[in-house]
């Protein structure tokens, strides 16, 4: 009987001990992360819905095959303007719930590091516990970062087949991707620590949603298909409005370098042409013409004014000719070519220098013993005269 007064003791001894242990508090943070739980599923469920409808144009992050599939099917789709707008449209809305994302996963954070920071005084410990909606917040965060990329990729890839049919061309629409997901960063509360310095996202998902990332991936697709200065003014538009909304300078004089080495192979291509015209109107490009040829087949002791074309009546023509178009040299504007007007002067200049170079060549052709001519009275002006008289 006493051995059975005193297991009845231990049992209701070990039955107070269990029932204590599960009356024990719950700790703060263990109440935040059960009460956030029950939204961690169901958010994940609809991130996960969102970004893959939104990156149905190629960004499921299948890589390059991925993308091949969608430019082969994309080529088939007649209606290009609206298929670029929508692709842009869907990009951009990729983007914004990166920054939604990052948004909720920083406010969570800092709750929790507030909670912390008030439970240091106490002297239980913190439980190490894992927020279910943070971790929902950052998995997902990585998710559609991988999708904007692929998404950004397929989109700069397909720039050619967008501006196919288009009012616009590939760099235009570079730009407009540029400037739309710059201001929606801007406008995203998600990347308002970026500006503030306090970022804290995983280095990989940062470097995705960054600017440097977005304009690189852009020019690199629009710089192989730059045609006009046009298309060169507007990439530095786009680099304009994402300096203002955040990209280092460093990074901006990189592309900037690029493109103004572009646009000056364009200056130099509209010149080369600028030039033959001047010369074809003020008499030079028959001279010119035929001195090449007679360089083609050039032999020991031959004169220029044996040549056919370069005759001493010939060259007596073409530079009175020459010399009549100096009191108004028919240097082009480029107006209706290049529409910056500091490159307007530059290309202008170069027309006027390239003229005097090949008048210098002619003269000192034509005064040399190569020259064979009896009578040099037809030069009125010597090279550094013209090149004053062409100076603009």
């Amino acid at each position: 009987e006493k051995l059975d007064e005193e297991k009845l003791d231990e049992d209701t001894y070990d039955y107070d001990d269990d029932e204590q242990g599960d009356n024990k508090p719950m700790h703060v943070t263990e109440m935040l992360a059960q009460s956030m739980g029950g939204l961690a599923r169901p958010l994940r469920t609809r991130i996960s819905q969102v970004v893959s409808s939104l990156a149905s144009q190629g960004g499921d992050g299948s890589g390059g095959a991925n993308i091949n599939r969608e430019l082969t099917m994309r080529s088939n789709d007649h209606d290009d303007d609206e298929t670029s707008s929508s692709s842009l449209h869907r990009l951009v809305a990729v983007f914004s719930v990166c920054g939604l994302l990052r948004f909720y996963g920083s406010a969570v954070q800092k709750a929790l590091d507030k909670l912390e920071e008030q439970t240091t005084t106490e002297t239980t410990a913190t439980p190490d516990a894992e927020n279910p909606f943070f971790t929902t917040c950052d998995e997902c965060l990585a998710e559609a970062a991988d999708s904007y990329i692929a998404s950004l990729r397929v989109f700069g890839a397909m720039l050619q087949t967008h501006a196919f049919g288009s009012p616009e061309s590939e760099a235009q629409l570079a730009q407009h991707a540029i400037v739309r997901i710059s201001e929606e960063r801007v406008a995203s509360p998600g990347f308002a620590e970026d500006f503030a310095g306090e970022g804290k996202d995983d280095m990989v998902v940062s470097k995705q949603l960054s600017l440097p990332f977005l304009v690189g991936t852009m020019i690199d697709a629009a710089m192989p298909h730059i045609k006009t200065l046009d298309d060169g003014a507007a990439l530095k538009s786009a680099l304009n409005v994402a300096s203002k909304c955040g990209l280092k300078a460093s990074d901006s004089a990189k592309w900037c370098e690029l493109i103004l080495a572009t646009e000056k192979n364009l200056v130099d291509a509209f010149v080369d042409a600028e030039t033959d015209e001047v010369l074809q109107v003020c008499g030079l490009e028959g001279l010119r013409s035929a001195m090449r040829h007679m360089s083609g087949v050039y032999v020991e002791g031959m004169v220029m004014s044996s040549h056919p074309g370069l005759s001493q009546r010939d060259v007596e023509i073409a530079m009175s000719k020459f010399y009549s178009s100096l009191f108004s040299p028919p240097i082009p504007t480029f107006e209706d070519t290049i529409k910056d007007a500091q490159l307007r002067k530059v290309a202008r200049s170069k027309t006027a220098q390239r003229v005097a170079d090949v008048y210098r060549e002619l003269y000192e052709v034509i005064t040399s013993e190569r020259g064979g001519y009896a009578d040099l009275a037809f030069l009125g002006h010597d090279p550094d005269q013209v090149k004053t008289l062409l100076s603009l």
